[in-house]
């Protein structure tokens, strides 16, 4: 067992200068000891036949000889890498007994070493398609059913359950993380998306994003129903029985039950705050969600400025010829003063002027400011406005006060929504008139609940409701502001705060 504290010699060859002929000779031993019985053991002659036929060496060593080779081989012994062995042979003559030689076999750890660097590198490789996984999920809801059905005397094995919930979890993480190391290094390749040929791939990443979110969406929901009915005294008496068993299979008399406890219940840990608030902190599932969304507001962005250049430079040959054709249909100045301004503008226009945003909100939009008067001055080459600089100011009673304001505008939008739940349900033709600030609410509903499969959405405080359509018509919701033309849809809620 390895003390974090001391350091481990058997990577030294890992590292060394000369890595370059140690790391091929324990290529060599792990791949051919693989092939054959862990345990085998080699000549130098047969080691260095090895290194220079092998054609992913590309012929580095065909002048290496036996001695160079005796040499590097005594230094991984000497780090733990490999186990030096005499020849025992019955020796017929003086001459064999003189030239017994040395035979050398790989040691464990140094397989496990190879090991992982050969499964790091066909991670690596598996990348390539950037296709998520979907079946992981399905998995692991299956795992968690046997959990929350399981009773003592089960004829399935609850280790083996619990461990293949725990490997599906990490296969999850891992398909994830290598899901978005493949966006990442593509939607960030600047070269690549600056040029033109980006927008035949914009669609397919779009694309596959949007599957991702789709699919981590519709699974959340499952798996936090099951973290929701299966209870903590359920997860102790399943963590109780796996360590029992383990107690009962140990052999060697060395098993801790409260670290393989500890063990087991940091695990459920893990996965439940995977995809479950706990303490205030923010699920991963929501992290790769906003990941994904991110990512796939950059990738339309660019997507635009390249459309937008590539329009700047085109010829407009076409587009004046089209123009001349509108003019000379003209039968009157008249018409052609107005055609003239709709393409090329006017001569003297109003300037349109918007204060900045004052919050953050993207919902906030221009006709929710109250109207103002702007100076215009004449714009003088040379003339610059100046700039006044003013000091930050930090004032936590403001913020606080800015957050009290924030909670109450929440509290105020869900008692409004609560209003509008008769016998369970919300059926948007018979709404009365709205004021503007419930709209975003209903709205974020309707497009939660069209992106799951159940058509299943969740409000801010819990409460499921499941979208369905009444009919084929158009209806018509009326806000103080203004109406919205809509689908003839409702709401309904399907159960109570979780």
């Amino acid at each position: 067992m390895f003390s974090p504290f001391d350091q481990i010699k058997e990577t030294k060859y890992l590292s060394e200068d000369k890595a370059g002929i140690y790391r091929p000779i324990c290529r060599v031993l792990f791949q051919k000891t693989a092939l054959e019985f862990q345990g085998s053991m080699y000549t130098i002659s047969e080691i260095l036949t090895d290194l220079k036929q092998r054609p992913e060496f590309e012929g580095r060593f065909m002048d290496l000889t036996e001695k160079e080779l005796d040499d590097a081989l005594k230094s991984l012994e000497k780090w733990g890498n490999v186990l030096g062995h005499q020849d025992t042979s019955k020796a017929k003559r003086i001459e064999e007994l003189k030239n017994r030689r040395s035979l050398y076999s790989i040691t464990d750890i140094t397989i496990e070493l190879e090991r992982m660097i050969e499964g790091l590198q066909n991670n690596l490789r598996s990348i390539r398609g950037i296709e998520f996984e979907r079946h992981i999920p399905d998995r692991m809801i299956e795992e968690l059913d046997k959990l929350k059905k399981w009773e003592e005397g089960q004829p399935f094995d609850l280790r083996i359950v619990w461990k293949e919930l725990m490997d599906r979890f990490k296969s999850l993480q891992t398909e994830s993380s290598n899901f978005f190391a493949q966006i990442s290094r593509a939607s960030f390749n600047e070269d690549m998306m600056r040029t033109a040929s980006f927008l035949a791939y914009k669609e397919k990443f779009v694309q596959m994003l949007r599957n991702f979110v789709l699919v981590i969406m519709d699974k959340q929901e499952k798996v936090r129903q099951y973290f929701q009915e299966i209870s903590d005294e359920s997860i102790q008496r399943i963590v109780d029985h796996i360590v029992t068993k383990e107690a009962e299979a140990d052999i060697f008399d060395d098993f801790n039950a409260e670290e393989s406890r500890s063990a087991r219940l940091s695990e459920w840990q893990g996965l439940k705050g995977w995809f479950v608030e706990i303490n205030g902190k923010k699920p991963g599932v929501r992290f790769l969600i906003d990941q994904a969304k991110n990512t796939i507001v950059r990738i339309v962005k660019i997507a635009e400025q390249i459309t937008d250049r590539y329009n700047h430079f085109k010829s407009r040959k076409n587009d004046c010829l089209q123009i001349a054709r509108l003019l000379a249909r003209a039968e009157t100045i008249e018409e052609c003063h107005r055609l003239s301004a709709y393409v090329f503008g006017v001569q003297q226009t109003f300037h349109l002027y918007a204060m900045p945003k004052r919050s953050d909100d993207h919902h906030d939009t221009i006709w929710e400011y109250d109207p103002h008067e702007v100076t215009i001055f004449k714009n003088v080459p040379g003339r610059r406005a100046g700039r006044i600089k003013h000091a930050l100011d930090e004032n936590p009673l403001k913020e606080y006060e800015l957050l009290k304001q924030h909670q109450e505008h929440q509290a105020i939008i869900r008692r409004y929504f609560d209003e509008l739940i008769v016998d369970g349900r919300i059926v948007f033709e018979d709404l009365p008139v709205l004021h503007p600030i419930i709209r975003n609410t209903l709205l974020e509903l309707i497009g939660q609940a069209s992106a799951s499969s159940k058509k299943i959405a969740r409000t801010d405080n819990g409460i499921k409701f499941r979208l369905s359509k009444r009919s084929d018509r158009w209806i018509r919701v009326r806000f103080t502001d203004g109406t919205l033309t809509m689908k003839d849809l409702e709401i309904e809620r399907v159960e109570g705060v979780n």
